[in-house]
């Protein structure tokens, strides 16, 4: 009679934990899991801010400063006040700069403002001042319409919640022109343009 063999492996049932193709397929599905577990955190951490930002950006009384009206009060640099009636930690962004740049329109170590190309740096209060310094791509004014290559971007930003999206932006040279070039007229705060928001 002829004999044949047969491999071990396949008399006896074999445990789930050694076969490696579930055990690898288990493995995924855990670090998966992992990964959205810790994740979470941070996507209510970035949704929170995103409200904070937006209740600061897009508040009545910030619309106000751009319509003629009395709720906010406009620095000479350009940069916005916070309402008397809102809390002093609440955030302050400079007029015309992406919410991305909010940490790079901040004194360095040294008090100083560094041009987003990285070209030189230039004493902090020079910021606004309506004098070009950084020639190579107009960031230290942006809020004025003295860099002709800077941008200024307008205050309405349509944005996912995860922020992604493009920006709104126009030439720094059309800031205060009398020509509402922005959706939201946000370039226009001390024209008479009248500018009505039509960005929806």
């Amino acid at each position: 009679m002829r004999k044949t063999w047969v491999k071990r492996e396949n008399i006896y049932y074999k445990p789930f934990y050694k076969d490696k193709s579930k055990m690898f397929l288990l493995l995924i599905f855990l670090v998966g899991i992992s990964f959205i577990a810790y994740q979470l955190p941070s996507v209510q951490q970035l949704r929170r801010k995103h409200k904070e930002m937006m209740q600061s950006l897009g508040s009545k009384q910030l619309d106000d400063d751009f319509d003629g009206g009395g709720g906010v009060a406009s620095g000479k640099d350009g940069n916005l006040a916070v309402p008397a009636t809102q809390d002093a930690d609440a955030i302050k962004i400079i007029r015309g700069i992406r919410l991305f740049d909010y940490d790079a329109y901040k004194p360095n170590y040294k008090g100083n403002f560094k041009c987003l190309d990285g070209s030189r740096e230039i004493p902090f209060d020079h910021l606004n001042d309506n004098y070009c310094d950084c020639v190579s791509d107009g960031s230290d004014e942006p809020s004025t319409n003295a860099c002709s290559n800077g941008r200024f971007y307008c205050k309405y930003q349509k944005r996912h919640i995860t922020g992604r999206g493009l920006d709104v932006w126009v030439w720094a040279s059309r800031v205060n022109d009398n020509v509402c070039d922005c959706c939201d007229g946000s370039d226009e705060w001390t024209t008479n343009a009248n500018c009505q928001n039509h960005c929806a």
